[in-house]
């Protein structure tokens, strides 16, 4: 009995695997090089330009988080950047980190993030302890949020309808059309109504 069922197991074994190379062969049968051809003219990214992107998305991020939430607790500054990455998801901003961050950035104060157009340096971390600290933690807090995002998890630490922000020290127009969903440090955080 046990001898049966060894060679029984091994023959379907057998045509299992036979079963699969036929399969795979099939599939090969209709990648041809005009197919690879298209896909790499209309598809297909090299990694290094793909890790040039993502350095330049973290980039952004970076200056984002650093300039417009420095002063902030730690919250506060993880809750800009899911604004962004927010923004970055929705269907009414660009799909960029960089295009959300230097959205309209060519017009005067007409800006998503004031720093991208008050005509001032945007890099950062250049002056004492505290700035180049500042820096380097916009940086790190900018790497793991952007992770996240490539790994398509949130930060969880505002819904992710927030797309809003502003300094509790003014009082925007806007602001009234959108519901408050959290106050961190220095800024009030809104979603859709």
């Amino acid at each position: 009995m046990a001898k049966l069922l060894k060679q029984f197991g091994l023959a379907a074994a057998l045509m299992l695997l036979a079963a699969l190379q036929a399969s795979a062969q099939e599939a090969t049968t209709h990648l041809t090089p005009q197919l690879l051809a298209s896909y790499a003219k209309s598809q297909f990214t090299p990694t290094a330009e793909k890790i040039k992107q993502a350095d330049a998305e973290k980039d952004c991020l970076t200056k984002a988080i650093y300039h417009e939430a420095r002063g902030e607790p730690e919250a506060g500054q993880w809750a800009v950047a899911q604004v962004i990455i927010n923004r970055v998801k929705h269907h009414k901003y660009p799909n960029t980190v960089c295009g959300v961050v230097y959205q309209n950035a060519h017009k005067a104060n007409r800006c998503q993030f004031s720093f991208a157009c008050d005509g001032k340096s945007d890099n950062g971390g250049n002056g004492n302890r505290i700035v180049r600290v500042s820096w380097v933690k916009a940086g790190l807090i900018a790497n793991h949020v952007f992770k996240q995002y490539q790994n398509e998890k949130s930060v969880e630490l505002l819904p992710d309808t927030t797309l809003f922000y502003h300094a509790k020290r003014v009082s925007p127009s806007w602001a009234s059309a959108y519901q408050p969903v959290k106050t961190i440090g220095a800024h009030i955080f809104y979603t859709p109504l």
